[in-house]
């Protein structure tokens, strides 16, 4: 009887999961994993309530008898300074006086000042727009560094509140003013609104939230992908030099036994990464019912402070499902890749150097979507170039789900290059299904390109042994 290509997959799926699951490295990793996922958050907030402790003790041993502002700002906000006015407590600085010297001249007497005196220079820079709150200390004096440090994180945490005190104005509206403004150019037809062309119509950038929601989607799969070639690789190579795998040819098909590999391999990463965000969450959440008191939903909420970017973003299930595919078939792309260039590879002692050629590709595909959302940060890519990172296959995995979620590319896009990464896929799954048996028995020197090609030209469904 006839089997499949795949017969087998099923078997090998079982052997290599339980495998995998056994293996010393792996337990030490996921333990390790899980242990920094848990830990993480309440030791970070640990460390800031420490910090934020050991100021309010350094405020109380300042040893600042009394400080002089000189106001070069032009806005004569004179009465800011006053810090029992600016509810600095509990900072106690017995006298603030407004000086009339120049700051050159106060700088000479701070020289050689034996007093627990300071200067508070404020001005503003015509270059930048910047208003500066500069702290001098003389080196005669009793106060301290860590003095002036104390005042310029109180200053830097009030000085809004001052501002909003001074101007009259609300916290609503002081928001409002700190908003920040884009404008955007756009053109009507008979067709309806659409972008501007050209040059400046091609290079439009990303706001910050959008810039790490893209980070956020490419770093997880940038992790997905690297891992899970990590371990095909490791497992082929060990499984060819211990002479495991002629066994395991016997009865299975060349490509089953790489493809229920990679099966195992998705399911063990995917793993991995649910863990370590599980545990974070829980971490999360724990965390703040025991140290404040919190109800579950409201810990829950919590979750939204956390994150790095703005979570009000609206996502279809049709997005999320483009960016499953992604990930998966991206997932198979390079595992198919990996699988291939380490089928040829002699012996684990050898690995590393000849799977150069793989992370060279994994690096273009990495730091290619990197290096266009960078561009996109400051100051805008191309939009061709987004356009060919969407459908260019090396690239797509990581460039796609990002810019879809961030409503940088239309889901006409995400569809294309979706469609070139599965015939990629499809045509590798051909090319190994031919190659594998071939290179599993391969014990030559490092293969090139064209060997491969050669190789794949020679054989005839994989049936030839070398």
């Amino acid at each position: 009887m006839k089997h499949s290509r795949f017969h087998g997959t099923g078997k090998v799926f079982h052997f290599t999961f339980s495998q995998m699951m056994k293996a010393k490295g792996f337990r030490f990793t996921l333990i390790l994993m899980i242990l920094v996922s848990a830990l993480y958050y309440p030791i970070s907030q640990a460390i800031k309530s420490a910090g934020g402790g050991g100021g309010v003790s350094e405020v109380e041993q300042t040893s600042i008898e009394t400080l002089y502002v000189i106001d070069e700002s032009g806005l004569s906000f004179r009465d800011w300074f006053y810090f029992d006015k600016a509810g600095l407590d509990p900072i106690e600085i017995p006298k603030t006086v407004s000086s009339d010297k120049t700051y050159d001249e106060f700088v000479e007497e701070l020289k050689e000042s034996e007093e627990a005196i300071a200067l508070l220079h404020v001005h503003h820079s015509a270059e930048d727009g910047t208003f500066y709150y500069t702290l001098v200390r003389g080196t005669k004096t009793p106060v301290k560094q860590k003095d002036l440090d104390v005042l310029k994180n109180a200053i830097q945490e009030h000085v809004y509140e001052l501002l909003m005190e001074h101007l009259e104005i609300s916290k609503e509206q002081m928001d409002i003013l700190n908003m920040s403004i884009e404008t955007d150019t756009a053109y009507v037809d008979v067709k309806g609104i659409g972008e501007p062309s050209g040059e400046e119509g091609d290079k439009k950038g990303v706001n910050e939230q959008q810039y790490m929601l893209i980070l956020v989607l490419l770093m997880v799969t940038s992790m997905l992908i690297s891992m899970s070639g990590e371990y095909i690789s490791s497992s082929v190579v060990m499984e060819k030099s211990s002479k495991v795998v002629e066994y395991l040819l016997t009865s299975i098909r060349p490509i089953a036994l790489l493809f229920g590999k990679i099966a195992a391999v998705f399911l063990i990463t995917l793993f991995q990464i649910m863990t370590m965000l599980i545990c974070f969450v829980a971490s999360v959440v724990l965390y703040h019912i025991a140290a404040d008191g919190m109800s579950f939903s409201d810990a829950l909420n919590k979750l939204s402070s956390v994150l790095p970017f703005d979570m009000d973003i609206t996502i279809s299930p049709m997005g999320i499902l483009i960016t499953i595919c992604f990930l998966l078939a991206g997932m198979l792309f390079y595992s198919l890749i990996c699988g291939v260039i380490a089928a040829s590879v002699k012996n684990v002692e050898e690995m590393q150097e000849r799977m150069k050629s793989y992370t060279l590709l994994l690096f273009v595909g990495m730091f290619g979507s990197i290096a266009i959302t960078i561009m996109n940060i400051t100051g805008g890519a191309p939009k061709a170039l987004e356009t060919f990172a969407c459908f260019f296959p090396v690239t797509s995995p990581f460039t796609v789900p990002g810019y879809l979620f961030s409503n940088r590319v239309s889901f006409g896009v995400a569809f294309g290059g979706l469609a070139i990464l599965l015939v990629c896929v499809y045509f590798l799954l051909a090319f190994a299904a031919r190659c594998y048996e071939y290179l599993i028995y391969y014990q030559g020197q490092k293969l090139k390109l064209r060997d491969y090609f050669r190789i794949f030209k020679s054989e005839k469904g994989g049936e030839k042994n070398a």
